[in-house]
């Protein structure tokens, strides 16, 4: 649990400054894509104010992003979400990526996660290497219509420039990850945010996710 003193940032899909993007040099992939976000949408939601993201294109990823603020003195991590995809993400979906971020130095701490749909697996992201490394955590394609709950307990090391994903719980069940990874440097401003997005596979068809009670604790 975090502590009192943690800094929390809560309903991140109604905050302002987010931003995306749906170039292969900004959000990988192989094609390009035609992609959209809507904030304040009521239905579906549990706040009464969701966040409605979509994509397509053949191969094509959309990133979208939002800057929380240097926060330096902070290493531990607490990512609370929730989400739902519509029916098309079942044929049409090739990875759904969740992650948070710190810049401290220089460094960027990626801890990137994706629900692999193609791989049936999480993934974790390498960022010194830039490659996707499998878990063993299964991760089959999510129930469309139905509000699906993400936590991510993840760490951040700056005195090695190291970060660890610590646990996984979706919907109630928790995975130990333990799993270490070496920052960048890639000489960003210092800052901390959190990402989505959403990649299509050969199919090339639309679909979307909304997103729901976003939360970031830091301590």
């Amino acid at each position: 649990m975090p502590p009192a003193n943690a800094i929390v940032f809560s309903n991140l899909q109604q905050r302002s400054g987010w931003q995306s993007c749906g170039s292969s040099s900004c959000a990988g992939g192989n094609g390009t894509s035609a992609y959209w976000m809507a904030q304040n949408q009521t239905t579906p939601s549990l706040s009464g104010s969701s966040m409605q993201l979509q994509n397509a294109g053949v191969w094509g990823n959309a990133l979208w992003w939002n800057h929380l603020g240097a926060n330096n003195n902070v290493t531990n991590f607490l990512w609370d979400f929730y989400f739902q995809v519509n029916a098309a993400s079942a044929n049409a979906a090739q990875a759904l990526e969740f992650d948070a971020f710190q810049f401290i130095g220089g460094y960027n701490y990626m801890i990137g996660s994706q629900c692999d749909y193609g791989a049936g697996v999480w993934d974790t992201w390498d960022e010194l290497n830039g490659k996707w490394i499998h878990t063993s955590i299964a991760c089959p394609k999510f129930t469309p219509g139905v509000w699906h709950h993400i936590q991510w307990y993840v760490q951040t090391n700056p005195s090695n420039h190291t970060y660890h994903y610590v646990t996984l719980v979706v919907d109630g069940t928790s995975y130990s990850v333990n799993q270490t990874y070496s920052a960048l440097h890639n000489g960003w401003s210092d800052n901390l945010g959190v990402q989505y997005q959403l990649d299509v596979n050969a199919s090339g068809a639309a679909y979307q996710e909304w997103v729901d009670n976003a939360t970031l604790t830091i301590w």
